[in-house]
């Protein structure tokens, strides 16, 4: 495979990657807003959880351009707040990396049951 197919597999991978932390970490609606500091760090959570085997590291603008295609609107280029979208009250970096589908592979059975009680 030459390099520019495993470029387009990589950002396939990562677009439906953001569309899985979307669905699972994120509430949707008018009026709701977060901030990039917020909403990448737990990204990059799940990112790393989920593409475990994938060497392509998330990047903070790769990240925007998907939110920006989904039609997500933001103010400001530095520091910007994402409207539309916001995490789940208990979505927060650590939970996200410790209860994501590949996560819950690597542990015994014990683990993934008291990770689930929590």
């Amino acid at each position: 495979m030459n390099l520019k197919a495993m470029n387009l597999v990589v950002q396939q991978d990562f677009s439906e990657i953001v569309d899985q932390f979307i669905t699972r970490y994120c509430r949707l609606g008018t009026g709701l807003n977060i901030s990039d500091r917020n909403l990448f760090p737990a990204f990059r959570a799940f990112w790393v959880a989920t593409a475990r085997e994938t060497p392509h590291p998330t990047r903070l603008g790769q990240f925007r351009v998907e939110l920006t295609e989904r039609g997500y609107r933001s103010n400001g280029w530095k520091n910007p707040r994402w409207h539309g979208l916001t995490l789940h009250p208990l979505a927060v970096p650590s939970e996200i990396a410790c209860c994501s589908p590949l996560s819950h592979e690597m542990m015994n059975d014990e683990e993934a049951i008291e990770v689930e009680l929590r």
